[in-house]
């Protein structure tokens, strides 16, 4: 499978709430992601060939935006290249111990969560990850004694749902619409002996129907915009949802949908390195 990379830049000065827009759309358009650059500059990430690039092409010039570059790529699982991840970090009261193959042998501690560095999201070594762990480390004395329901959406390498059970003992539902990284959860959950709590999985958040009293969401802000409805329908009355992946530049837009537009109460939030974490608690 080919990625490609478009570079694209504002053809007049834009306000952030334009780049902001046109980050949305291209996701809802099915792009993997998309990042911005201090000078307004952004890039969109795809999968596919030149062809499936064209719609996403089109959003952009429709938008007021040229586009700089388009290139392939290589398939490599940036993970694994990357000497940090094979480190193990603390997060909160859990650490996260890096392995290299699903037929790691070693047990797992009560404490330890066991994963392989592969191309489904998620570490522990982000500051997105490492916040939302350190957020559910601090509540944990408090939400051990609720009956919870949990769910986690954009599940990624399967870290947060693997917390969460570990933390509660509790079933966990974790869905990402990449089959790669659902892949890498289900490896990361048999790693871990908790393939009778967490079930990882491509459905789409629509088709959905359990309610939750706690959401984990580890994605870009502008996927949290567009889920905020969804979200808000899964939530019981009182759910904490801890959401990260978020920039600076998109918190703002993430907080007043979800509060001015569907009521949440922000409870609290952390910062690091440019990223938000925000818990929020539906009334």
């Amino acid at each position: 499978m080919d990625w490609r990379k478009l570079s694209l830049k504002p053809a007049t000065d834009v306000s952030s709430d334009i780049i902001d827009d046109l980050c949305a759309e291209l996701v809802t358009a099915g792009a993997s992601g998309t990042s911005i650059e201090a000078s307004g500059e952004m890039s969109c990430f795809i999968s596919g060939s030149e062809t499936d690039a064209a719609p996403f092409i089109a959003i952009a010039t429709r938008r007021g935006f040229t586009i700089v570059s388009n290139e392939v790529l290589a398939d490599t699982n940036w993970n694994e290249q990357c000497a940090e991840v094979w480190q193990p970090v603390a997060t909160g009261i859990l650490t996260v111990v890096p392995v290299e193959s699903p037929l790691d042998q070693s047990p797992p501690d009560a404490d330890t969560i066991k994963i392989i560095p592969g191309q489904g999201f998620g570490t522990g070594h982000h500051p997105t990850t490492r916040m939302i762990l350190e957020t559910l480390s601090k509540h944990a004395p408090t939400l051990s004694q609720q009956k919870l329901s949990i769910f986690d959406l954009g599940t990624g390498s399967g870290i947060l749902a693997i917390a969460a059970a570990k933390l509660f003992n509790t079933p966990v539902e974790a869905v990402d619409n990449d089959p790669y990284a659902i892949t890498n959860a289900h490896d990361n959950v048999a790693l871990n002996n908790l393939a009778h709590l967490v079930t990882p999985s491509t459905t789409p958040i629509e088709k959905l129907s359990n309610p939750y009293n706690l959401i984990l969401a580890n994605l870009y802000g502008e996927v949290l915009v567009q889920l905020a409805g969804e979200v808000t329908r899964l939530a019981t009355p009182g759910c904490l949802a801890i959401m990260s992946g978020i920039t600076e530049l998109v918190r703002d837009s993430v907080v007043d949908t979800y509060t001015e537009a569907l009521g949440w109460v922000v409870e609290e939030e952390r910062s690091d390195s440019g990223w938000c974490c925000i818990s929020m608690r539906r009334p």
